[in-house]
């Protein structure tokens, strides 16, 4: 019983990822890991593109549904060693010792993933879901703080959104 209470106290019951406090304090342990070895460090935040109209033209059990199948695809695709959570309604990270290059090579596997297949949605109609994505990395400037980082990737995401979606960007 307090195995289940300790496990639904860190994890998304929809998504069975870690939830944003888990996942933020498990992100920030690595992170710390990282800078003691000297480690690169790497954060992509990923949000779902045009999800609103999912749930507006679908239904909410649609929305579940692609949540759930983001979840699988990310859990899937990333290694192991890697920590990934969803961090808010469609929005996911992963912290990951690497670095920035093999970071946007997983965000770009993760990326080509989610659009390879489609979600049923309901009433025989089928989604196709895809992201967009950034990445930040410690390399860059030494900065091995996971909120950091993690707020050069979500910027950089919103750049991945507003210039075309559906894209990995690891630049300002």
């Amino acid at each position: 019983m307090q195995e289940k209470l300790r496990w639904r106290a860190s994890h998304d019951g929809l998504t069975k990822m870690l939830n944003r406090s888990a996942f933020f304090e498990r992100a920030n342990a690595l992170a710390y890991e990282s800078q003691l070895r000297q480690r690169p460090f790497s954060v992509i935040q990923l949000d779902l593109d045009r999800f609103k109209q999912v749930n507006d033209g679908y239904g909410h059990e649609a929305g579940d549904r692609v949540l759930a199948y983001a979840a699988a695809v990310i859990d899937d695709t990333i290694d192991p060693s890697a920590i990934a959570g969803r961090v808010g309604g469609e929005e996911f990270c992963i912290a990951l010792a690497v670095t920035a290059a093999q970071a946007v090579t997983i965000a770009e596997k993760v990326r080509v993933a989610l659009a390879q297949k489609q979600v049923f949605a309901g009433n025989s109609a089928w989604l196709r879901v895809t992201a967009s994505l950034g990445v930040a990395s410690s390399e860059a400037s030494g900065d091995y703080h996971f909120e950091s980082l993690r707020s050069i990737a979500d910027r950089r995401l919103y750049i991945a959104k507003t210039s075309g979606r559906n894209r990995v960007c690891d630049r300002d």
